[in-house]
């Protein structure tokens, strides 16, 4: 069977065992089901408990259905209102259509009948109902992935705001911070979201292929140029286009870039036929951007085509409370991600996390914690975190602790240990680690492994 409505019915009707019955169905098609044998138990069962739907019979003692409606009515106008009876005069069906009555089903009842009446009756109650909690579920969400700090809460709801809208807008931030992660959250609750979402990381990309690469070229554009390819602009086209670190963009790229977003076309490099686009652009940068335009390293022109609005995520050391919640997140996708059951935090743990400065901000967060996944016991503690971090001015909270070892013995017993667990898949354990594989090769070599 599926599952049931998140609807409140009132079924009022004053003969006893088809009460009893409907009841049973309607039971199994609803998250709750009340019921009155009168329309005077029916008005205050309705005035406690403000069911979604009400469905009565018309004919009953003490007070009918017509008049239990229009004291309804007179509370709650909106509420959908069923008659269920075999009584046709016309009289009581014309009372009944003056005081809107949303539909009536006809006795001896079909029960798929009455549930499929009750549902239609009830669909813009269910599509607010669902609609709510899609935007809680949407928030809880976000605020497991950003954090739920006074900071962050504030981030969360500017992001909300102008996912739905066409605003050009600058992510601004430390190193680390989550601004690609941002970035995609607001993709992926615009209208593009079903639309391709790119990033490029501008600060990366040789300036002699940055044209290339974001605006494609043509077939014998340039030495090497053996086909024509598509850039990221025409490549997002109708999705989003992330701009890292844009004012790393050399002057040529920023004035192209000017000239795309302000004409939605460009020219691809040696092409003659401008390609048309749709795409939204959203840019970060690690320093402040406006900082840049009055320093002349950034076109104001640009600055204001690119920003509508800004948003600026604050360093991991200001949001205190978060710091908790996002590593127990982390460190349960990871254990995850190997199969194990995600170690508990000590209490001193938590402490020792809120006391790390965090200069890699959630980039070094999420990195810490899966390696706590794979090293860690049952419990994690403040000086297993403190070999973890590697940092030697940090000191334990326990003064008998033991000092912490070496840096380099740290990363040779992470190398050995993700060798291990991944059965000595080299390009596992560099994942593992969240290293490249280059640099994970080189580990080896300089450790002997």
């Amino acid at each position: 069977m599926a599952d049931k409505a998140n609807l409140k019915i009132l079924f009022v009707e004053d003969e006893p065992k088809l009460r009893e019955r409907i009841c049973i169905v309607l039971k199994m098609h609803f998250e709750e089901v009340f019921s009155a044998g009168n329309g005077a138990e029916g008005l205050e069962l309705f005035s406690r408990e403000r069911p979604d739907v009400v469905v009565s019979d018309i004919m009953m003692p003490t007070m009918d259905g017509l008049e239990m409606t229009k004291r309804i009515r007179a509370l709650a106008p909106e509420t959908p209102v069923i008659f269920c009876t075999a009584f046709t005069e016309t009289s009581y069906l014309l009372q009944a259509i003056e005081l809107g009555v949303s539909a009536y089903v006809r006795k001896p009842l079909d029960c798929r009948q009455l549930v499929k009446t009750i549902k239609q009756a009830a669909t813009p109650i269910l599509q607010r109902i669902e609609l709510e909690s899609a935007k809680q579920h949407e928030q809880d969400s976000l605020e497991l992935l950003m954090g739920n700090s006074p900071a962050m809460r504030s981030v969360i709801l500017e992001a909300q705001r102008v996912a739905g809208t066409t605003y050009s807008l600058l992510i601004q931030g430390e190193t680390g911070a989550g601004k690609s992660h941002l970035a995609l959250l607001i993709h992926g609750l615009s209208q593009r979201k079903h639309h391709p979402f790119f990033t490029v990381n501008l600060s990366s990309l040789p300036e002699a292929l940055a044209e290339s690469e974001l605006f494609g070229h043509v077939k014998g554009a340039f030495s090497g140029a053996v086909s024509t390819k598509k850039g990221l602009f025409e490549e997002a086209h109708g999705g989003t286009l992330f701009l890292d670190d844009v004012d790393c963009a050399p002057p040529a790229i920023q004035s192209k870039i000017l000239h795309a977003v302000e004409q939605k076309r460009f020219y691809p490099v040696g092409g003659t036929k401008p390609v048309e686009m749709d795409t939204r652009i959203i840019t970060a940068s690690n320093r402040n951007l406006f900082d840049e335009v009055h320093k002349g390293n950034f076109r104001e022109d640009l600055y204001y085509r690119l920003v509508d609005l800004v948003i600026t995520i604050p360093a991991l050391r200001e949001r205190g409370d978060d710091i908790p919640v996002l590593a127990r997140a982390f460190l349960h996708d990871a254990s995850q991600e190997l199969n194990r059951i995600p170690p508990r935090m000590a209490p001193d743990a938590i402490l020792q996390l809120s006391r790390h400065p965090w200069p890699g901000n959630i980039r070094e967060l999420k990195s810490v914690m899966r390696r706590a996944a794979l090293f860690a016991g049952e419990t994690l503690t403040a000086e297993e975190l403190i070999h973890l971090l590697a940092v030697k001015n940090l000191k334990p909270i326990g003064k008998d602790s033991a000092a912490p070892r070496s840096f380099e013995e740290v990363k040779s017993q992470a190398v050995r240990q993700a060798l291990a667990a991944t059965g000595g898949k080299k390009m596992e354990a560099a994942r593992l680690l969240g290293i490249d594989y280059s640099s994970f090769k080189r580990m080896l070599d300089k450790y002997n492994l």
